[in-house]
Protein backbone atom coordinates (compact mmCIF):
# COMPACT_ATOMS: atom_id res chain seq x y z
CA UNK A 1 0.00 0.00 0.00
CA UNK A 2 1.37 3.30 -1.17
CA UNK A 3 2.00 5.73 1.58
CA UNK A 4 -0.42 8.70 1.09
CA UNK A 5 -3.02 5.98 1.09
CA UNK A 6 -1.84 4.84 4.95
CA UNK A 7 -1.50 8.41 5.72
CA UNK A 8 -5.32 8.93 4.34
CA UNK A 9 -6.41 5.80 6.41
CA UNK A 10 -4.96 6.94 9.56
CA UNK A 11 -6.34 10.11 9.49
CA UNK A 12 -10.06 8.63 9.05
CA UNK A 13 -9.41 5.97 11.57
CA UNK A 14 -8.35 8.95 13.91
CA UNK A 15 -11.24 11.51 12.80
CA UNK A 16 -13.44 8.07 13.66
CA UNK A 17 -11.83 6.89 16.38
CA UNK A 18 -12.48 10.99 18.20
CA UNK A 19 -15.96 11.15 17.13
CA UNK A 20 -16.44 8.06 19.28
CA UNK A 21 -14.46 8.54 21.99
CA UNK A 22 -16.32 12.13 22.36
CA UNK A 23 -19.88 10.72 21.75
CA UNK A 24 -19.09 7.99 24.05
CA UNK A 25 -21.38 7.90 27.83
CA UNK A 26 -18.09 8.84 29.12
CA UNK A 27 -18.73 12.58 28.79
CA UNK A 28 -23.01 12.84 27.80
CA UNK A 29 -22.67 15.87 30.27
CA UNK A 30 -20.15 17.64 28.27
CA UNK A 31 -21.46 17.57 24.42
CA UNK A 32 -24.62 15.23 24.81
CA UNK A 33 -25.10 11.98 23.84
CA UNK A 34 -25.08 12.59 19.94
CA UNK A 35 -22.58 15.72 19.85
CA UNK A 36 -20.25 15.03 16.69
CA UNK A 37 -23.20 13.80 14.88
CA UNK A 38 -26.03 16.40 15.17
CA UNK A 39 -25.13 18.91 17.68
CA UNK A 40 -25.74 20.98 15.07
CA UNK A 41 -28.33 24.30 14.61
CA UNK A 42 -30.12 22.50 11.44
CA UNK A 43 -30.82 19.73 13.90
CA UNK A 44 -31.64 22.28 17.12
CA UNK A 45 -34.57 22.78 18.89
CA UNK A 46 -35.73 26.09 17.67
CA UNK A 47 -37.99 27.97 20.16
CA UNK A 48 -39.87 31.53 19.67
CA UNK A 49 -39.08 34.46 21.37
CA UNK A 50 -42.34 33.95 23.27
CA UNK A 51 -41.62 30.41 24.44
CA UNK A 52 -40.73 29.84 27.92
CA UNK A 53 -38.86 27.03 29.38
CA UNK A 54 -39.50 25.51 33.00
CA UNK A 55 -36.17 25.07 35.14
CA UNK A 56 -37.15 21.95 37.68
CA UNK A 57 -34.73 21.39 41.02
CA UNK A 58 -35.31 18.43 43.66
CA UNK A 59 -35.16 19.39 47.35
CA UNK A 60 -35.10 16.75 50.26
CA UNK A 61 -35.30 17.97 54.05
CA UNK A 62 -33.21 16.09 56.34
CA UNK A 63 -35.32 14.23 59.04
CA UNK A 64 -35.25 16.07 62.54
CA UNK A 65 -33.98 19.06 60.48
CA UNK A 66 -37.09 21.30 58.44
CA UNK A 67 -35.07 24.10 58.02
CA UNK A 68 -32.19 23.21 55.51
CA UNK A 69 -33.28 21.51 52.16
CA UNK A 70 -30.55 19.82 49.73
CA UNK A 71 -30.79 20.32 46.97
CA UNK A 72 -30.36 16.62 44.56
CA UNK A 73 -29.03 16.90 41.28
CA UNK A 74 -30.07 14.07 38.64
CA UNK A 75 -26.48 13.35 38.57
CA UNK A 76 -26.86 12.82 42.31
CA UNK A 77 -29.57 10.40 41.92
CA UNK A 78 -27.97 8.49 39.15
CA UNK A 79 -30.80 9.31 36.89
CA UNK A 80 -31.25 10.87 33.45
CA UNK A 81 -31.82 14.45 33.75
CA UNK A 82 -34.66 14.45 31.45
CA UNK A 83 -36.38 11.74 33.20
CA UNK A 84 -36.02 13.28 36.79
CA UNK A 85 -37.09 16.47 35.32
CA UNK A 86 -40.30 15.19 33.24
CA UNK A 87 -41.26 13.38 36.95
CA UNK A 88 -41.15 16.82 38.66
CA UNK A 89 -42.86 18.38 36.19
CA UNK A 90 -45.82 15.14 36.47
CA UNK A 91 -45.36 15.94 40.26
CA UNK A 92 -46.09 19.93 40.12
CA UNK A 93 -48.76 19.79 37.79
CA UNK A 94 -51.00 17.87 39.50
CA UNK A 95 -49.51 16.80 43.13
CA UNK A 96 -53.00 14.70 43.78
CA UNK A 97 -53.49 12.66 40.57
CA UNK A 98 -52.97 9.01 40.26
CA UNK A 99 -50.50 10.33 38.12
CA UNK A 100 -48.75 12.79 40.13
CA UNK A 101 -48.49 10.33 42.97
CA UNK A 102 -46.65 7.94 40.51
CA UNK A 103 -44.43 10.07 39.95
CA UNK A 104 -43.80 11.38 43.58
CA UNK A 105 -43.37 7.52 44.33
CA UNK A 106 -40.10 7.01 41.74
CA UNK A 107 -38.44 10.02 42.72
CA UNK A 108 -39.13 9.01 46.44
CA UNK A 109 -37.39 5.58 45.66
CA UNK A 110 -34.53 7.23 44.26
CA UNK A 111 -33.60 9.40 46.94
CA UNK A 112 -34.11 6.28 49.15
CA UNK A 113 -31.98 4.09 47.07
CA UNK A 114 -29.00 6.97 47.29
CA UNK A 115 -29.54 8.55 50.57
CA UNK A 116 -31.13 5.83 52.96
CA UNK A 117 -32.96 6.78 55.84
CA UNK A 118 -31.15 10.26 55.26
CA UNK A 119 -34.35 12.14 53.92
CA UNK A 120 -38.04 12.61 55.30
CA UNK A 121 -39.75 14.77 52.49
CA UNK A 122 -38.83 15.81 49.22
CA UNK A 123 -40.52 18.91 47.09
CA UNK A 124 -40.38 20.03 43.55
CA UNK A 125 -39.37 24.00 42.57
CA UNK A 126 -39.51 25.26 39.70
CA UNK A 127 -38.71 28.59 37.77
CA UNK A 128 -40.03 29.51 34.06
CA UNK A 129 -37.43 31.03 31.98
CA UNK A 130 -38.64 33.42 28.58
CA UNK A 131 -36.53 32.40 25.93
CA UNK A 132 -37.15 36.36 24.95
CA UNK A 133 -35.01 37.28 27.93
CA UNK A 134 -31.82 36.76 26.27
CA UNK A 135 -29.85 39.05 28.70
CA UNK A 136 -29.99 36.93 32.08
CA UNK A 137 -32.46 34.31 31.35
CA UNK A 138 -33.71 34.63 34.84
CA UNK A 139 -30.60 32.88 36.16
CA UNK A 140 -30.78 34.31 39.52
CA UNK A 141 -34.51 34.04 39.57
CA UNK A 142 -35.79 32.44 42.74
CA UNK A 143 -36.92 29.04 43.06
CA UNK A 144 -40.85 28.82 43.99
CA UNK A 145 -41.88 25.50 45.71
CA UNK A 146 -45.07 23.84 44.33
CA UNK A 147 -45.17 20.18 45.43
CA UNK A 148 -44.08 18.89 48.92
CA UNK A 149 -44.68 15.10 49.48
CA UNK A 150 -42.93 12.27 52.31
CA UNK A 151 -40.80 9.97 51.52
CA UNK A 152 -41.72 8.08 54.04
CA UNK A 153 -45.02 6.66 51.85
CA UNK A 154 -43.42 5.91 48.96
CA UNK A 155 -45.19 2.76 48.34
CA UNK A 156 -44.91 1.16 44.94
CA UNK A 157 -47.16 1.43 42.20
Amino acid sequence: MPLPKVVATGVCIAVLGTQLLVSSPVSPNLHGWYWPFLAYPMYAESHARSDSLIVAELRAARCGSEAVDQVISARDLGAPRAQLHNLLLSVARAPESETGQRAAARVSRAVEAQYPGQFCAASAWMRIVFVADTSTYRVHAPMQGVAVWSLARAERK
